[in-house]
C-alpha cells in the first residue's frame, strides 16, 4: 500500500483526515439526492425511465463512498501516472468509431453488456488532471508554455468528442482549460484575445458543422422559423414551455405538464433542468442554481487556500468542471445558448456522467488532504 502512505502517524493521520473536505462531499451529496427526487418525478412518465433513480442511487453511493481513499494517493504517484491516464482516456475516444455503439445517431458509448460507458465523462477529470500536472512548474507567462502547450493538451480529446459528435462535451473542456491556464499565471489579456480568436474560428467552422447543428443555431438564432415547432427546434421550444410554465413556485414535483405528458425529450439527462423549473418554479429553480452554483465558490474558494501549486490547480480545474457544466445546462434549457445535449453532473443520469462528477470531487479531496505536505511544485509529498 505504499502508493497509498508511507506509514503515517497518528498525528499525521489525524491532520491528514482533519484536511479532508467533508464540507464538499456533504454538499455534492446534498446536490446527488435532489437530482435523485427530480428523476423520480420522470420515472412513471416512460417507459425506459423506470428503475434510472435505483441505479443513479447506486452510482452515487458506490462512487460518493469508494472515492474517498483517493485523497489519500501519494502525490508522486499521482503525478506519475497523471500522462497515463490522460493518454489511456485519448486511447478510449480513438477506439470508440471502431467499438463504440451508435445511439440516437452518435457514437459515444462502449457497450457492457446491458450497461454502457461513455469516455467523454472520463475525459474531464482526466484533462484537468494532464493540465494541472503540465502546468504545475510552469513560472514564465509565455504563450507557448501558458497557453499553447496545454492548449495542445485540450485539443486531443476536444476534437474527437465534437467528431461524435458531442459538441456540448467538447465545449464544457474549454472552461476548464482557460480557468487552469489563468491560475497557472496566464495574464487575462492573452486569454481574452485566444477566446475572441477562437470565436472566429467557430464562425469559420460553421459550414462544416453537421445538419442538425446548422439548423439549431439557425433555430436558436431565430432564422428558421420552419424548424421551431419541430425538427431542430423542437427540444428548445418544449424545454421553454416547461420553464415558462413553472410561473413563481411551479407546477408541484411530479405533476409538470411537459414532464406528465411527455412533450420534454431527454428530461432526465440534457434537459433535467427544465424539469426542475417547470416543477418548483422561478423561485425553486434559482435556489437550486445558487446551491449548485456554491459547490463551485466553495472548490474555489478551497483552491485559494492550498497553498500548492499542483492541489491548486486541481481545485480550480473542478470548479471550472461543475460552473461549466451548470452555465452550458442552464443555458440551453432556457434558449441562452444554442441547444446541445450536455447533462448536469451529479443530478443528471448517467453513471458515467456521476463518475466522471465524483472523480473530479475525488481531485479535489487530493488536492485538500495533500496539500499541506506539498513542496512548491507538487511533485515530492
Amino acid at each position: 500500500m505504499s502508493w497509498l502512505t508511507e506509514a503515517p502517524t497518528s498525528r499525521s493521520r489525524l491532520g491528514s483526515l482533519a484536511s479532508f473536505p467533508f464540507s464538499l462531499w456533504l454538499f455534492a451529496f446534498l446536490l446527488s439526492g435532489i437530482g435523485l427526487l427530480f428523476l423520480h418525478s420522470t420515472e412513471p412518465t416512460k417507459p425506459e425511465y423506470l428503475g434510472q433513480t435505483y441505479r443513479q442511487t447506486q452510482a452515487i453511493v458506490l462512487l460518493g463512498l469508494g472515492l474517498i481513499p483517493f485523497a489519500w494517493v501519494r502525490r508522486r504517484t499521482l503525478l506519475g501516472l497523471s500522462p497515463w491516464i490522460y493518454a489511456l482516456s485519448c486511447l478510449s475516444l480513438l477506439l470508440l468509431p471502431f467499438f463504440g455503439v451508435t445511439i440516437n445517431g452518435a457514437r459515444r458509448w462502449f457497450a457492457l453488456g446491458a450497461a454502457t460507458i461513455q469516455p467523454a465523462e472520463f475525459a474531464k477529470p482526466a484533462l484537468i488532471l494532464a493540465l494541472a500536472a503540465l502546468l504545475r512548474d510552469r513560472r514564465e507567462d509565455s504563450w507557448w508554455a501558458g497557453l499553447l502547450l496545454p492548449g495542445l493538451v485540450l485539443a486531443l480529446p476536444f476534437g474527437m468528442i465534437a467528431s461524435q459528435p458531442d459538441l456540448g462535451s467538447a465545449l464544457s473542456l474549454i472552461p476548464v482549460y482557460l480557468a487552469i491556464c489563468f491560475a497557472a499565471g496566464a495574464s487575462g489579456r492573452k486569454i481574452l484575445l485566444l477566446l475572441l480568436l477562437g470565436l472566429l474560428a467557430v464562425a469559420a467552422l460553421y459550414p462544416f458543422l453537421h445538419e442538425y447543428q446548422k439548423a439549431r443555431i439557425l433555430v436558436w438564432l431565430g432564422l428558421d422559423q420552419l424548424s421551431g415547432n419541430l425538427g431542430a427546434g423542437y427540444h428548445l421550444k418544449q424545454s421553454l414551455i416547461a420553464v415558462g410554465g413553472g410561473g413563481l413556485f411551479g407546477q408541484g414535483l411530479g405533476q409538470g405538464a411537459q414532464n406528465v405528458y411527455d412533450y420534454l425529450p431527454y428530461r432526465s439527462t440534457d434537459f433535467l433542468f427544465a424539469v426542475i423549473a417547470e416543477e418548483t418554479g422561478f423561485f425553486g429553480s434559482s435556489l437550486f442554481v445558487l446551491l449548485y452554483a456554491g459547490l463551485s465558490l466553495l472548490i474555489f474558494r478551497r483552491a485559494a487556500q492550498i497553498p500548492d501549486r499542483f492541489g491548486r490547480l486541481l481545485c480550480v480545474g473542478a470548479g471550472a468542471f461543475f460552473a461549466s457544466h451548470l452555465l452550458i445546462h442552464t443555458g440551453v434549457c432556457t434558449g441562452l445558448l444554442p441547444p446541445t445535449g450536455l447533462p448536469l453532473p451529479l443530478l443528471s443520469y448517467g453513471r458515467s456522467s456521476v463518475a466522471g462528477a465524483w472523480l473530479c470531487m475525488a481531485l479535489v479531496a487530493h488536492a485538500c488532504v495533500r496539500g499541506e505536505r506539498s513542496l512548491a511544485g507538487g511533485a515530492r509529498a
